[in-house]
């Protein structure tokens, strides 16, 4: 029988850096974003249960870019009429004196209009200090942020662990044709945070590419049938890994109606180069745009499971490497020898 060849102290070191560089990164991978695998399916975090008229919905958290100067000098208003023309940060100018708020709230209705899930109605940009045809066209290019109470999401199950969660933003007002010049490819910066129990966990790092237009189906009473319609409007997928999943979820303890939302849009930019300009933006004008929320759900038992395992063989396997060059080898497999 021939005799066995051992490996030699630098063939281990060899071996060892090959499968932590090769190896080593895919298993961190798989691990992470273990039990993040859904059905496809997307439920409505909304529904129509709730109150149809409230203002209680939340409230604009940025709105753009600061144009109040060009409205003030353009279009004649009594004084602090403008401040909710630019907010930042939630808040609007300290003397807005036709709000008991220091914030912009998001007036709501629900419909399901043709959007996938049961929406709201939420005023653009600037719809709460201008009258129609004074908007200047543009409310640049962000930051635009949503600050969404936890009672909007009464369609989320409690306990539930969120792989994703995905928002709709539509301008329903003007019905295009799908070919129209306005619609554009888009790439935006955006981020999202978690409100609970008085602590915020945020997710940062998204950058989603799409175009500015949402098609539906719709029947056409000119040509008598059903045919293809087009609006402004964009869908946003905020997607989690089964670690960030099971992490939300241990946060706020699956209570999703207690949990608020920050949608943060950084920046918006046309793929093209060209400045953003009066790019139309399903939030950005003087009227009223619909927003929806779904979601789609994880196994918390099986990510769990999957993730303890797997970082047990992995750090097993790891600690094997470690010591495989060294004195300590031997008698750690003899170990396992003689336990089989």
């Amino acid at each position: 029988m021939a005799k066995e060849t051992k490996l030699k102290p630098l063939q281990f070191n060899l071996l060892a850096i090959v499968l932590l560089l090769v190896a080593a990164p895919f298993a961190i991978a798989f691990i992470t974003n273990a039990g993040s695998s859904t059905d496809g399916t997307f439920q409505s975090s909304m529904t129509m249960e709730s109150d149809p008229a409230t203002f209680d919905r939340g409230f604009w958290y940025d709105n753009g870019g600061n144009y109040t100067e060009y409205y003030e000098q353009n279009i004649a208003a009594p004084q602090g009429w403008y401040n909710c023309a630019y907010i930042s940060n939630g808040q609007c100018g300290d003397d807005y004196s036709y709000s008991t708020d220091t914030y912009l709230p998001i007036t709501s209705t629900m419909s399901s209009w043709h959007m996938p899930s049961p929406s709201i109605a939420v005023k653009q940009t600037h719809q709460h200090v201008l009258a129609p045809g004074e908007y200047l066209g543009t409310s640049g290019h962000g930051p635009f942020a949503w600050y969404l109470y936890g009672s909007n999401f009464d369609g989320i199950e409690g306990n539930d662990s969120l792989d994703k969660v995905r928002y709709t933003f539509i301008d329903y007002a003007t019905e295009y044709s799908c070919l129209y010049s306005g619609f554009t490819n888009l790439t935006i910066e955006a981020s999202i945070s978690f409100y609970y129990g008085g602590n915020v966990k945020k997710f940062e790092g998204f950058v989603f590419e799409g175009m500015n237009k949402y098609e539906y189906n719709r029947y056409d009473n000119q040509i008598g049938q059903w045919d293809n319609a087009c609006v402004v409007g964009m869908t946003l997928e905020f997607d989690f890994t089964g670690f960030e999943s099971l992490s939300l979820t241990s946060f706020n303890g699956g209570n999703w109606s207690g949990t608020d939302h920050l949608i943060e849009l950084h920046n918006v930019e046309r793929d093209d180069g060209e400045n953003i300009g009066s790019t139309p933006l399903p939030w950005a004008g003087d009227g009223m745009f619909w927003m929806t929320a779904e979601h789609q759900s994880i196994n918390t038992i099986t990510a769990g499971f999957i993730i303890k395992s797997s970082t047990l063989v992995l750090s097993v396997v790891t600690f094997a490497l470690g010591i495989a060059s060294t004195p300590y080898w031997d008698p750690f497999a003899n170990f396992f020898k003689g336990a089989i």
